[in-house]
């Protein structure tokens, strides 16, 4: 398969032939006239344009068989340098597109790795274009819609996390019949670090043991806990239901704060829900699962890797816990993994 370099060479090739054509015919139109005026005129030409040419066109050859045949004078050929000092090494250029190819993750990460492991300094607009040129970046299939800017609110360990639901497929081992699956996913928003767990159903009874286990598992007191509207939360929706949910119950046995986002508004709990697409993307897609015990070892794989090693670059390329420690001078630097033990 050929890069979006060479079919742009092949292209401008092509045009640069077309142009040789019509310029031809400005010269034949020449020998029969004797006109400048007449041919720029009908050709819709400058004059400065048609001596450029005709300037080339009569110079006289050298004789020692380095200058250009007439017959290829009429074509502009590229005046652009076929070396560049700033390019980077063919090693690096691989590195980027077998880094880019592995994760998925975009150019700033990318110039992270590069950084941090191979101790290689590139830019970031370097990167996106190497990217680029190798058709590794696809089109947008809209506008971007801009974001109104505001200020967020800045929050101490424990002070928000955010709770939500995510389906996941478990299809049998025939691969005919599939069910679904129910994960559990805090975050706290200070730190970014982040508890899941899977449950067969999604139950207020489900939510309880969830909230049983995220309170042994960060390594702070939690303050304020925030779901959205879903029964297995609350009951504040269903209008045949006037008393408490057994979830707001149990929350504030604990001490904690339940707070419900506004109804259709998941850009309240955008934190949590943005951990789903990274869930999504890196673990769930390209995989088949056939059984739940399948799904609570690849889980806790993966939070462990999530919580601990993975850089992000709104945490300055580090990873949740990290910084948690570095910012807010955790006093317990582990997580608790043993309460999501099966």
């Amino acid at each position: 398969m050929m890069s979006q370099e060479e079919i742009n060479k092949i292209k401008q090739k092509v045009k640069e032939k077309e142009l040789e054509k019509i310029r031809k015919q400005w010269f034949r139109e020449y020998k029969k006239c004797k006109n400048v005026s007449a041919v720029c005129q009908k050709y819709g030409i400058h004059r400065s344009t048609f001596y450029y040419w005709k300037k080339r066109i009569d110079l006289e050859s050298s004789g020692k068989g380095k200058g250009y045949a007439k017959s290829v004078r009429l074509i502009s050929y590229s005046r652009k340098p076929k070396t560049n000092p700033k390019t980077y090494p063919d090693e690096i250029i691989k590195l980027i597109i077998k880094i880019r190819k592995r994760t998925g993750r975009g150019a700033e990460y990318i110039w992270f790795m590069l950084k941090d492991k191979y101790a290689y300094d590139a830019s970031v607009t370097g990167i996106y274009k190497v990217l680029k040129r190798n058709n590794l970046i696809k089109k947008r299939k809209h506008k971007h819609k801009a974001n109104k800017t505001y200020e967020a609110p800045k929050y101490l360990p424990g002070e928000k996390v955010q709770v939500d639901v995510k389906y996941v497929k478990i299809i049998d081992k025939l691969g005919k019949k599939y069910r679904w699956v129910y994960q559990y996913t805090s975050l706290d928003v200070a730190t970014g670090i982040k508890c899941k767990f899977i449950y067969e159903d999604h139950s207020g009874q489900s939510s309880i043991d969830f909230l049983a286990k995220i309170r042994h598992f960060y390594p702070f007191k939690i303050q304020i806990i925030q779901t959205d509207n879903g029964f297995e939360f609350t009951w504040r929706l269903n209008p045949d239901i006037h008393k408490e949910h057994p979830f707001t119950t149990q929350c504030k046995l604990y001490g904690y704060t339940h707070n419900l986002i506004p109804p259709a508004y998941p850009r309240a709990n955008s934190h949590v829900e943005r951990t789903h697409r990274t869930d999504e993307e890196e673990v769930y897609r390209g995989k088949t699962f056939t059984s739940l015990e399948q799904l609570h070892k690849i889980n806790l794989k993966t939070l462990k890797y999530f919580n601990e090693k993975r850089p992000q670059k709104s945490k300055h390329f580090l990873s949740p816990i990290k910084f948690g420690i570095l910012k807010f001078r955790l006093h317990k630097q582990k997580l608790n993994y043993t309460v999501l033990n099966v």
